[in-house]
C-alpha cells in the first residue's frame, strides 16, 4: 500500500461529501463547527505539548497540520461543504485567537473581555464597547477556546486549578481566565501591552502635557531627581515612564529596569532588564520584585527604574533612593498625590520593618523628589517633595503644576513659582531652572 498524504485525503473525502456521499457511500456526518470543535478538543486533550511547541517556534506548523488531518481521517469526520479550509480553521483555533483575532490586531483596542459565550467587550480609549458580532456557540465552546489559548503558552486550566493568570510573550498579552467552579461562566480577560513610541508632539496633541511641562520634566530628569509617577489603572503611567526614560536619560548612563512583568521595553542601549519569576513547582524558586531591587543595588547602576510599586520592594527602593541612588523612576497606583505617598507607606509595612508608619513616611520624604499624577492620559498635577511635617506626620508637597477649569469649563494648567529650596535642589544637581 502506498503512502497516503493525509491532507489530500481529507480534501478528497470532503469533495465526495459535497457530491452527496462519503467514502463508504453513507450520508455526510457532521457540520463544520462540530468537526472543528471535536478535532480541536482531541488535540488539546492529547497533544497540548505539540500546540505549545508549534506556537513557540520549536516545531514547524506542518507538524500540527498533519496531526489535525490525521485525526480527521482516523475518526471519519467529513464536512458537507467540501471546504479545503478545515485544517487551516483548526490551526487558526489553536495558534491564533479565532474570533478575537481582529481585536488583537486592532491597535486602538487595549483590553478584551469575554464575560460569557455571547458577552464580549473591547476597551477603546478607556470605554468598554459591546461586540455583538463576536460570540461563541455555548459555554463548552468558550471553555475549549480558553484551553486552546492557554495551551499555546504552556498553561492548562482544570476544575482543580480553575483560575489562571499568565502571558503570551510573543504577542505581548496578559491573559487571565477562569472556568467553573470558581467562575459561574467561563471568562477570559486579555490585556494588550501596546508599545507605542510616542513623540513629545504626540503627547502635546493628545493633551497629556504641554511644552512647558515637558521642559520641566526634562530638566528634572537631567537633575537626576527621583520621580514617582502616580495614577489610577490605565491612566498612562507606563507610557509616560517609557517616554521619559527613552528621551531624557543619557545613553552613557547604565540603568537597570525591574518589572514584575515586562511592559516598558525601553529602547536604551546601556541597560539591564530584570523580570520577576513565579514559582513553577515544588523545586522551583520564586524571584520577587524585592529580590530584583536588592540585586540591582549590587550592579553599580547609575539609575534604578521600577515598573511599579506592588509590595515590600517599596521599602528597599525607598531606602536606596534615600541613600544616594538618585535619578530613579517608579510608578504606583493611587487616587491623588497624597494618596500616592500613603500607598507607598502601606507597602513598605509589608517588609516587616520595626519602623512605625510615620517613620516610613519620613523615609519617603527624604527619598522622593518629584511626584507626577495622571488621569486618563493627562498630567493633572506635578509637585515637588518639600519635606516632612513631624507634628502632622505628613509629607509636605510643593505644587509646581495644577489643573483648573476656566470660565468656559476647559481644563487649564496653573504653574506655581518654585521656592528657593526647590531652585537650590536643581542648582546643586547642575541644572539652572526658572
Amino acid at each position: 500500500m502506498g503512502v497516503v498524504n493525509l491532507t489530500e485525503e481529507i480534501h478528497r473525502r470532503q469533495d465526495l461529501v459535497a457530491s452527496g456521499r462519503d467514502q463508504a457511500g453513507h450520508p455526510p456526518t457532521g457540520e463544520a463547527e462540530d468537526v472543528l470543535f471535536l478535532v480541536t478538543q482531541a488535540i488539546l486533550q492529547d497533544y497540548a505539548d505539540v500546540v505549545q511547541a508549534v506556537s513557540t517556534g520549536k516545531k514547524d506548523q506542518a507538524v500540527l497540520e498533519r496531526l489535525a488531518a490525521r485525526i480527521i481521517s482516523e475518526r471519519g469526520y467529513v464536512l458537507k461543504s467540501g471546504s479545503q479550509g478545515t485544517v487551516k480553521a483548526i490551526l487558526d483555533n489553536l495558534l491564533r485567537y479565532g474570533p478575537l483575532q481582529d481585536l488583537i490586531d486592532d491597535p486602538a483596542v487595549t483590553d478584551i473581555f469575554v464575560n460569557g459565550p455571547q458577552n464580549v467587550y473591547k476597551r477603546v480609549n478607556d470605554r468598554d464597547i459591546f461586540c455583538p458580532d463576536i460570540r461563541f456557540r455555548d459555554e463548552k465552546h468558550l471553555e475549549q477556546f480558553i484551553r486552546a489559548v492557554l495551551a499555546r503558552v504552556g498553561q492548562r486550566i482544570t476544575q482543580a486549578e480553575c483560575l489562571v493568570d499568565t502571558r503570551d510573550l510573543r504577542n505581548r498579552l496578559r491573559i487571565n481566565a477562569g472556568i467553573p467552579p470558581a467562575a459561574k461562566t467561563p471568562y477570559l480577560c486579555i490585556r494588550k501591552h501596546v508599545v507605542a513610541n510616542f513623540t513629545a508632539a504626540d503627547f502635546q496633541r493628545s493633551g497629556t502635557f504641554t511644552p512647558e511641562i515637558e521642559e520641566f520634566l526634562a530638566l528634572s530628569l537631567r537633575a537626576r531627581l527621583n520621580i514617582l509617577i502616580a495614577g489610577p489603572t490605565g491612566s498612562g503611567k507606563t507610557t509616560l515612564m517609557r517616554f521619559l526614560a527613552s528621551h531624557y536619560i543619557p545613553e552613557d548612563e547604565r540603568i537597570v529596569v525591574m518589572e514584575e512583568e515586562e511592559e516598558l521595553f525601553i529602547p536604551h542601549r546601556n541597560q539591564v532588564a530584570l523580570e520577576a519569576k513565579k514559582r513553577a513547582g515544588e523545586d522551583d524558586v520564586e524571584i520577587t520584585l524585592d529580590d530584583l531591587v536588592k540585586n540591582g543595588l549590587r550592579m553599580a547602576m547609575r539609575r534604578m527604574l521600577l515598573g511599579e510599586f506592588r509590595g515590600k520592594e517599596a521599602f528597599a527602593l525607598i531606602r536606596a533612593f534615600g541613600t544616594g541612588h538618585d535619578g530613579g523612576l517608579v510608578t504606583v497606583h493611587a487616587n491623588d498625590l497624597f494618596n500616592a505617598v500613603d500607598q507607598i507607606a502601606v507597602m513598605m509595612l509589608y517588609a516587616n520593618t520595626p519602623l512605625q508608619y510615620e517613620h516610613l513616611k519620613l523615609l519617603i520624604a527624604q527619598a522622593l523628589n518629584l511626584i507626577v499624577y495622571l488621569e486618563n492620559y493627562r498630567i493633572t498635577d506635578i509637585a515637588l517633595v518639600a519635606g516632612y511635617d513631624h507634628q502632622r506626620q505628613e509629607v509636605l508637597l510643593e505644587p509646581v503644576f495644577e489643573t483648573e477649569r476656566d470660565a468656559a469649563g476647559n481644563l487649564v494648567y496653573v504653574r506655581h513659582p518654585l521656592s528657593d529650596a526647590a531652585r537650590q535642589l536643581f542648582w546643586r544637581r547642575g541644572v539652572a531652572i526658572r
